[in-house]
């Protein structure tokens, strides 16, 4: 379907899942930008300040826009949504993964001339037909970012301008500076740096996502002794802390060889990301950032798909046992629930060994054995 009448004016980006989706959700802000380079374009969010902090410093967003449909209740989300209807919005997209009833009537209910969106394979009860005005059907077998980029070549009918599309961060100086001054210090100054982020989201059960933390603590130990020259950097978000804390005393390492990322903002964070030599987490935020920012990452799967969320073009490894019964989790409005006789033997039957195997593969073939990550990255 192709556009028709005059290019929008004001267009808005709802993207209400989780900051991971945000970021995914980049490519098609460039796009929009590079094809409406007037227009204002805004991105409304719903999971805290992270995804604002994922969108900072993009200039292809004009206003980010933030509203907690969850905790406000119905009547104060309906009056927020029709104080945006006053913007006269000539065009949203309304982005992946959101699968539900609510966000495709949020949509409807700020009323855009032009409404984007999707219609999903799993089908929720989310009625795209009844609020959007347009709809391009989920292809299940293509990633977030590509679905996304639907929404313009399909939607639109516009061809993309960039060749190769990319999600994007854009980070400062003091961003760059603090990893630095990370990497230069005592225990890390001079290592090989990798980085592991166990943790994971905890709604809908997503911590479920997560990997044993004794098989973390596991790897630690054996990429440790494979290399004398690696130190193992723990990532996480605060609220992780005493799970970062408990595999690095779990490794039985000293402090030399593994160690706490600072907490910091997603683009700090995403700086000191850069300068690892490989990055083994989860399906999480931190998968996406990693590849944002070019580190080759090696993915823990179990009950997602990791066609849709896997690391985008990145040098990667997806390491998962592929059971008969995963992946079980699509985009839905139910959370992850295993029916598996061994609750979530997807990850818990998934050996360290295979995990390292994977690493240190993907190093070799990255060239990433040497001392830490050149600094000095434009």
């Amino acid at each position: 379907m192709t556009t028709t009448g005059p290019a929008p004016s004001r267009i808005l980006a709802i993207s209400l899942a989780g900051a991971g989706d945000t970021l995914l959700s980049t490519p098609v802000l460039r796009e929009l930008r590079t094809a409406y380079p007037a227009a204002a374009i805004d991105v409304l969010t719903m999971q805290g300040a992270v995804p604002r902090e994922v969108l900072d410093g993009n200039p292809c967003v004009t206003e980010w826009l933030h509203f907690d449909f969850l905790r406000e209740g119905r009547a104060r989300s309906v009056a927020f949504c029709l104080s945006l209807r006053r913007r006269g919005y000539d065009l949203s997209l309304t982005l992946m993964p959101q699968n539900r009833l609510e966000y495709n009537a949020i949509s409807w209910l700020i009323g855009a001339r032009e409404r984007l969106g999707f219609e999903f394979v799993c089908d929720c009860g989310a009625r795209p037909r009844w609020f959007l005005t347009r709809v391009v059907r989920e292809d299940r077998r293509l990633h977030v970012v590509d679905n996304d980029l639907r929404l313009f070549t399909e939607g639109l009918g516009l061809p993309l301008a960039s060749p190769d599309p990319r999600p994007e961060l854009h980070l400062g100086p003091d961003h760059e500076a603090a990893a630095a001054a990370f990497c230069s210090q005592s225990p890390v100054a001079g290592r090989t740096l990798v980085g592991f982020h166990p943790g994971s989201g905890t709604t809908k059960n997503l911590v479920l996502k997560r990997w044993p933390a004794a098989n973390w603590a596991e790897l630690a130990r054996r990429i440790a002794a494979s290399d004398p020259a690696l130190h193992v950097v723990l990532f996480g978000s605060p609220d992780e802390t005493p799970l970062r804390r408990g595999i690095a005393a779990a490794s039985g390492l000293p402090a030399d060889r593994i160690g706490l990322a600072p907490d910091g903002s997603v683009r700090a964070t995403a700086a000191l990301i850069r300068r690892m030599a490989c990055f083994v987490c989860g399906d999480t935020l931190l998968t996406h950032v990693a590849a944002a920012v070019g580190t080759p990452v090696v993915e823990i799967v179990g009950p997602t798909d990791p066609a849709a969320t896997g690391p985008y073009k990145v040098p990667h490894r997806i390491v998962r046992l592929g059971l008969p019964c995963s992946p079980c989790y699509f985009f839905s409005k139910h959370g992850i629930h295993c029916t598996h006789a061994t609750p979530m033997a997807c990850l818990k039957d998934l050996d360290a060994a295979r995990v390292e195997a994977a690493m240190l593969e993907l190093m070799r073939e990255t060239g990433q054995s040497g001392p830490g990550k050149d600094d000095d990255v434009s």
